[in-house]
């Protein structure tokens, strides 16, 4: 039993040699080369993606950045501001609704400024993303056309 197997076994290999002239690898090394040059422009345009991406998320970072400076400004100012006009004030009352004026707005524009930074972040996020989610679809799309 173990002579007949060891005999298909050099059949089958015997053949496989055969089987391969030079027509058929030729055929092959040419497969195999489209392969590899595939595989190289596939990896190029990733790193070009992945560059696109560091790119975006550079700049969102860069515009998050800008707004929260211009913001602490704002608020510094106003705050310097309502400081003045408290120690104007001719009364006790009068310091105390300038006070509550001053930490009423500081809320509102604090909680615009969380809303602003929010939406910054979630543009910054999609445009990072997109390049790379572009890649991954062409990946998938890839491995899906080598499937039997």
């Amino acid at each position: 039993m173990t002579a007949a197997k060891k005999d298909a076994k050099e059949t089958n290999g015997f053949e496989a040699m055969t089987a391969m002239n030079p027509e058929a690898f030729k055929e092959g090394y040419e497969k195999m080369a489209e392969g590899v040059t595939a595989f190289a422009d596939f990896n190029k345009t990733s790193m070009e993606a992945v560059m696109a991406s560091a790119g975006a998320f550079s700049k969102g970072v860069e515009k998050m950045t800008s707004e929260n400076t211009a913001f602490v400004k704002s608020a510094y100012e106003g705050a310097v501001a309502a400081a003045k006009s408290a120690a104007g004030a001719k009364s006790v009352q009068e310091a105390f609704d300038i006070h509550s004026e001053f930490a009423r707005d500081s809320i509102e524009k604090n909680l615009n400024q969380a809303n602003k930074v929010a939406d910054l972040w979630i543009d910054t996020t999609k445009e990072t993303v997109a390049p790379l989610t572009e890649r991954y679809s062409e990946l998938v799309e890839k491995i899906q056309s080598y499937r039997p």
